[in-house]
């Protein structure tokens, strides 16, 4: 997915420039089509994924085994 390279991400990109006039429409409908088209692709494999977790590699930083961070109970209240 992408759309045409504008200097989009330098100069407008989140900015008071970033007005919905600088919707190049052609990129979001073919955007669009290509997720709709992964989606029913994935939808429609015989293959599942597997679930399981994979065990992580060593950190080049610590050198020590990656683990996966414990579930946490989620904030709710939108920061409040």
């Amino acid at each position: 997915m992408s759309s045409l390279s504008w200097s989009y991400w330098n100069y407008t990109w989140h900015t008071n420039r970033d007005t919905y006039d600088k919707i190049v429409f052609d990129d979001l409908r073919n955007n669009a089509i290509l997720t709709a088209v992964l989606a029913y692709m994935a939808s429609e494999d015989n293959e599942k994924t597997s679930r399981e977790k994979i065990v992580l590699p060593v950190s080049k930083r610590t050198g020590k085994q990656m683990k996966w961070p414990s579930t946490r109970s989620p904030n709710r209240k939108g920061g409040m």
